[in-house]
């Protein structure tokens, strides 16, 4: 399953129109309609907002194919070089 995919599945899951799911998360309105179609790829940022808006862990991402890649964490850095 694709990001996309598993987008609409929550919104639709939660009963939330794209529209409505734009204005909880704080995104503009045309950005999940576009996340939907696979037009867009969303940032970790993004990826954030949208859970934090449906209510759910950003593990509700975790098994599609396309998930988001994590921002490197400094301790994660160090941990690499030694």
């Amino acid at each position: 399953m694709s990001f996309s995919e598993k987008l609409k599945e929550l919104r639709k899951a939660k009963g939330l129109t794209q529209d409505a799911l734009s204005r909880a998360a704080g995104l503009a309105h045309s950005t999940v309609p576009k996340l939907e179609q696979g037009g867009i790829y969303p940032s970790w940022e993004t990826a954030v907002k949208l859970a934090n808006a449906l209510d759910v862990s950003l593990d509700a991402f975790k098994d599609v194919d396309d998930a988001p890649a994590a921002p490197d964490e400094p301790a994660a850095k160090k941990r690499r070089k030694k």
